[in-house]
């Protein structure tokens, strides 16, 4: 019997590679040094992760069509192991420098977190990033290296240095999350938003805001309506989608002079349920700008995407229709493309006009609606403080925004209200200038990412006696319970400072008045309230929980 001999030629050992890797290895570590560590690659994270997804596919093409000796499979298995030491090399240079030679290797915090940002956004996947940060401070203190190039500060001082008179910081690449679109408030250079800042006065004018202020009190007369059915039939009032309802009605009016109609209605609009499913994406992702990047670019299949994607299409064609009408309503929309008709560039201003929509409708709704919930909330429980504020409001015409200003428990609690439960928890990040910063007396090198939390320096012991505690007479009678003014800044300042400050601070005293003074409210029997605090979540603004109460009218 003839027995035939299969001789198998066999692949090429690993060792083979051996020069190719040194040499990969080395270029990977040269590509991090004298490429990656110098200037902003946020924007550029979907064309890199893009090159790094398709680099073994294409080295194997090549390797093809290079060479016809070897069989397909050593050619696959070179690429793999090329691509992958490249990246292993890239990973491994990062990591040992960020946590061995970073010039902000002296600073305390996590080990992951110097190596990478990923750390944070695993953290924050509940989006709870102010409870996150609040730990931290527990255990490194007022200075912590919470990201490979960020200080996270706790030491009062911080807010003051970062947006206070002179400063020289810009702001970080977190506010690029709108791009393409763009808006006077996520506007990095500073000429650009000065110019912006201009143009948007015009639209909060003595002259505009008292039509404003009407149009937001008839909406809260409607809500007052509202409840009051509600009270007749003994329901219980969803007091958290009122309140949203009520807050993005007057925005939307205010910003593209077309109210959403929730209240009238009685159930949320499409648009604003979208956005804030996408705004939830803020939440994990916001101390990962690229990673954000990288969703848009190549995720949109996702639901949080899409939700973002429809919400700008939707805010687009009504700058569009805005133009088209090109009247004379006194809304912000029609100031800002007015003075884009002036100039002549409205159709380049687009995408700008589009992103100041955009966050006009967030940062004028969200803020408002949230204070809103949080002070019924306190009020419900601590009766004590509704009494006061109705015998401090005993003959006042609570239709009067500038006798309401005037009242010092009104605004007390409005101020207690947004010091326990700030609107920006955590957000506020700001880039230091080229040469540094020093802070409390600790120097911070420059184009360092910083940030000072609201949340924690809020409800810091040496800010405040009873820094836990609701008492609004901190705010007017008994100021000795303040430790350190610099610690209270709920609307920022300097040029970064909330423009829409005193319409929104209207609207919480408009709001507040007619309810407690035409109606008895409290918790629905067996809720004590307290998930409205305890579900809270930090999605760049803060998310209250749920908030159900029953209204009485009042006798």
């Amino acid at each position: 019997m003839n027995v035939t001999t299969q001789h198998y030629i066999q692949d090429p050992p690993i060792t083979d590679l051996s020069p190719r890797l040194a040499t990969v290895s080395v270029l990977a570590v040269a590509v991090h040094h004298f490429i990656f560590r110098k200037g902003e690659w946020h924007l550029q994270a979907p064309h890199i992760f893009a090159i790094w997804a398709l680099s073994a596919p294409i080295l194997f093409v090549a390797e093809t069509l290079l060479s016809s000796s070897q069989s397909w499979r050593v050619l696959a298995r070179n690429a793999v192991l090329t691509t992958s030491c490249f990246t292993i090399a890239t990973l491994s240079s990062i990591a040992v420098y960020r946590l061995f030679f970073h010039r902000l290797s002296d600073f305390p915090g996590p080990a992951l977190a110097r190596v990478s940002k990923l750390w944070h956004t695993v953290q924050c996947q509940d989006s709870r990033n102010h409870l996150v940060l609040d730990k931290l401070h527990q255990q490194y203190g007022d200075f912590v290296r919470t990201g490979p190039n960020e200080i996270t500060i706790f030491d009062p001082e911080g807010l003051q240095r970062l947006d206070g008179p002179g400063n020289k910081n810009t702001k970080s690449v977190f506010y690029d999350f709108l791009l393409p679109n763009v808006g006077v408030e996520t506007i990095r250079d500073k000429a650009w938003h000065d110019e912006r800042r201009r143009i948007w006065t015009k639209a909060f004018s003595t002259k505009t805001l008292p039509l404003y202020q009407q149009k937001m009190t008839d909406h809260a007369h409607n809500l007052v309506k509202i409840i009051g059915k509600y009270a007749d039939e003994g329901k219980v009032v969803p007091f958290s989608s009122f309140a949203y309802w009520f807050s993005f009605d007057v925005m939307g009016l205010f910003a593209l002079n077309k109210s959403f109609g929730m209240m009238h209605n009685g159930q949320w609009h499409e648009m604003i349920t979208r956005l804030r499913g996408a705004i939830a994406l803020l939440g994990p992702c916001s101390s990962v700008p690229w990673l954000g990047q990288i969703a848009f670019k190549f995720f949109k299949f996702h639901p949080t995407v899409q939700d973002w994607n429809i919400w700008s299409k939707w805010c687009q064609a009504q700058i569009e229709e805005q133009i088209q009408k090109n009247d004379e309503s006194t809304c912000i929309s029609s100031y800002l493309i007015a003075e884009s008709i002036e100039k002549g560039t409205v159709e380049q201003d687009k995408p700008l006009l589009t992103g100041e929509a955009i966050t006009a409708i967030i940062a004028g709704s969200d803020t408002v609606a949230l204070t809103t919930i949080f002070l019924f909330y306190e009020l419900a429980s601590h009766p004590e403080h509704l009494e006061r504020l109705r015998q401090e409001l005993s003959g006042i015409d609570v239709d009067d925004c500038r006798e309401l200003e005037k009242l010092p428990h009104l605004n007390g609690v409005i101020n207690e209200t947004m010091r326990l439960h700030p609107a920006l928890p955590t957000a506020g990040y700001r880039d230091s200038p080229e040469e540094g910063v020093t802070i409390a007396g600790r120097y911070i090198p420059g184009n360092t990412t910083l940030v000072a939390p609201r949340y924690t320096i809020f409800r810091s012991e040496r800010c405040y006696e009873k820094p836990n505690d609701f008492v609004p007479e901190r705010w007017y009678c008994q100021p000795e319970l303040i430790k350190d003014n610099r610690s209270f800044l709920p609307f920022a300042q300097g040029r970064y400072t909330c423009i829409g400050k005193a319409l929104a601070l209207s609207e919480l005293r408009t709001i507040t008045t007619l309810l407690v003074s035409n109606f008895d409210f409290s918790f629905k029997e067996g809720d004590d309230g307290s998930s409205v605090v305890r579900d809270a979540r930090d999605h760049f603004t803060t998310c209250p929980g749920p908030l159900e109460l029953v209204f009485l009218r009042r006798e």
